[in-house]
């Protein structure tokens, strides 16, 4: 299965698109979480680990976040919709301050 430039294998999620980088989160290890350092409460590690990424574009992002959806939905582990909203929340403040830099910086 593929979202945009990610490609969903047995093993990973894993990063298709140009360029030098390179990205893949381990399926077995997909749910896992972290704290948020601004509140303490659960975030899925991969998708924030994704967001850290400066080289990865939004829209990259975006389908990032519907193939975790899928293939999470598939693992038969323990996902919660409430830790992906709050770790979609987490992404976009982010975005959002990148944005507001880039507007600084101009």
């Amino acid at each position: 299965m593929k979202f945009g430039n990610w490609n969903i294998t047995e093993q990973q999620i894993e990063w298709t698109g140009n360029g030098l980088q390179t990205f893949a989160a381990d399926r077995s290890t997909l749910l896992e979480t972290m704290p948020s350092e601004a509140t303490g409460e659960k975030l899925y590690k991969w998708i924030v680990q994704a967001t850290e990424e400066e080289w990865m574009s939004h829209d990259d992002l975006y389908d990032l976040n519907f193939a975790f959806v899928y293939a999470a939905s598939q693992s038969g582990g323990d996902f919660s919709y409430e830790v992906l909203d709050r770790t979609v929340e987490y992404q976009y403040d982010v975005l959002e301050e990148e944005e507001d830099d880039e507007e600084d910086d101009d």
